[in-house]
């Protein structure tokens, strides 16, 4: 004979599931220190990546983070290579192949440099679409300057389609944090969902538009 009290359980079994799935759904409140303007542009810029990652349906392209991460793991390898040589190798011996591993390190560091300033700047987010018809390019940049709350978000979009007349559009923000941060440093999601979703839009009509 079966118990009762177990049949229930099993029966409220799916009910606790769902509560659990929708928990998971519910997105963690994003909560910084609002006197602190590299918080909050940092809380910003990982939002608008997570949002065009998730809500869009953008492909994020990490050429520039792989370029990076190459050149990182390379130059370690050189270092740690030419220390591991210098120590095992008697110094007359292992300072031509120490002097080449410092060299290669060094320059490897300089065309990362170059890199960030000259191709990646200040990009966030780099995304692509592809239909049959057409192939779409975000590219979102955002900077603050210093001591100014106020966060510059750049939106440019570029399109190939089948007419032969590519579209082009950008379309740049420019609001004080406060707009989208409350006195607690709570972020109102909703409300930048709201911007961006907006941005994306007049971007997307081939026009330039400041705001």
């Amino acid at each position: 004979m079966s118990d009762p009290k177990t049949e229930h359980e099993e029966e409220e079994q799916p009910l606790v599931e769902e509560i659990e799935e929708e928990e998971e759904d519910k997105e963690e409140p994003i909560k910084v220190n609002n006197s602190n303007l590299v918080e909050l542009k940092n809380a910003c810029d990982d939002y608008i990546q997570k949002y065009f990652n998730t809500k869009t349906e953008f492909i994020q392209n990490h050429k520039h983070t792989d370029f990076k991460l190459i050149l990182g793991y390379l130059s370690c390898a050189f270092a740690l290579y030419g220390g591991y040589y210098g120590q095992v190798t008697p110094f007359n011996e292992s300072k031509e192949i120490t002097f080449i591993c410092v060299v290669v390190y060094f320059v490897l560091n300089v065309i990362l440099v170059i890199h960030t300033f000259l191709f990646e700047k200040d990009i966030i987010f780099l995304g692509e679409k592809s239909t049959s018809d057409t192939k779409e390019r975000l590219t979102i940049h955002t900077n603050t300057k210093k001591y100014s709350d106020i966060y510059n978000v750049t939106f440019e979009f570029h399109e190939n389609n089948s007419s032969g007349k590519p579209i082009d559009g950008k379309f740049k923000i420019s609001k004080s944090f406060g707009n989208w941060f409350d006195v607690n440093g709570l972020m109102n999601t909703e409300l930048f969902d709201k911007e961006l979703a907006n941005g994306l839009e007049i971007a997307r009509s081939g026009k330039l538009h400041l705001q």
